[in-house]
């Protein structure tokens, strides 16, 4: 087993903030080219919970389909579309809470990815 200090330097000494520094969640998730975020059942985050979701892009399911009512974007920009396989009407949303949307875009998505 080697000795980290058998060349006489004690770590302790060492200077690292220039090196590091604590990041957000957000910052960490966007420099490992992450993104997350949540979608919901109801306006206002209620109801059923998708639970958090990573980068993969996907059709939201067939429970899902056409039933999202508010999301919670944590990092990333993520797209929204109103049809599946990426087709129909977009919404780009970037971090925030979106608690609610117009009649329009309400109820309608059914594949999502992140951007």
């Amino acid at each position: 087993m080697s000795n980290i200090n058998n060349h006489g330097v004690s770590m302790n000494n060492i200077e690292l903030s220039p090196l590091f520094q604590e990041l957000t969640s957000e910052q960490g998730a966007a420099i490992q080219g992450g993104a997350a975020m949540e979608f919901f059942e109801d306006v206002n985050f209620g109801k059923t919970t998708s639970g958090v979701v990573g980068i993969d892009s996907s059709y939201v399911g067939d429970f899902w389909n056409d039933k999202i009512s508010s999301i919670k974007v944590y990092s990333g920009r993520w797209e929204f579309w109103t049809d599946a396989n990426y087709s129909g009407r977009v919404l780009t949303l970037d971090p925030g809470e979106y608690a609610s949307f117009n009649p329009n875009t309400n109820d309608v998505f059914s594949s999502y990815r992140s951007v």
